[in-house]
């Protein structure tokens, strides 16, 4: 039987950088970066008022199912943010969190507009992404990136005994308000 893992989570957080960590540990899986996709099949709508691709959700799911059909391996790890918005059948997903001051440096190092920043700093701290994904997958497990995240996510897509833990973030939001601006709680 297949197995589907979603690693999904804010920008910034871990996602590619442990989707292929995982490709290259587990022998003949496959790795569907779900923004190459957008691109390469050209699945967006249109633009957003600062320029950014607005994913055409509904093209990007089907070609997602279309490759896990059609995939020959027996792991396939599917990675990108907007897969906690929608559901791949018979995927477990994992949410890659990460603390508000480590996504801001790794974010501002990128370049991230301010605004962009302020968007994906809140919705780490709300779990945005965890909490929709619980909406959408029957199994969701969160992990906090680390150097362990690798060895955590290996044993979750293993079927061991998971260590399910509760990564609350909102805390540090209060932390952040001299960067914010304001105070946010």
């Amino acid at each position: 039987m297949k197995k589907i893992i979603v690693i999904t989570g804010t920008p910034a957080s871990g996602k590619t950088a442990l989707s292929e960590r995982l490709a290259k540990s587990i022998r003949g899986s496959e790795l569907i970066k779900s923004n190459d996709l957008v691109k390469e099949k050209h699945l967006f709508s249109g633009h957003s008022e600062d320029g950014e691709m607005v994913a055409d959700m509904k093209g990007l799911k089907s070609e997602i199912e279309k490759r896990v059909v059609k995939s020959k391996s027996d792991t396939v790890i599917i990675e990108g943010h907007l897969l906690c918005d929608m559901r791949i059948r018979g995927a477990v997903a994992i949410v890659i969190r990460e603390h508000l001051r480590t996504l801001l440096s790794r974010m501002e190092k990128r370049g991230y507009r301010r605004q962009k920043i302020e968007e994906n700093i809140v919705s780490e701290a709300i779990d945005y992404c965890g909490v929709n994904a619980a909406r959408n997958y029957g199994r969701v497990y969160e992990i906090l990136g680390s150097d362990s995240t690798v060895k955590d996510a290996l044993g979750i897509i293993s079927g061991k005994a998971a260590k399910v833990e509760e990564i609350d973030l909102l805390g540090e939001l209060n932390g952040m308000a001299q960067y914010l601006g304001k105070a946010v709680l």
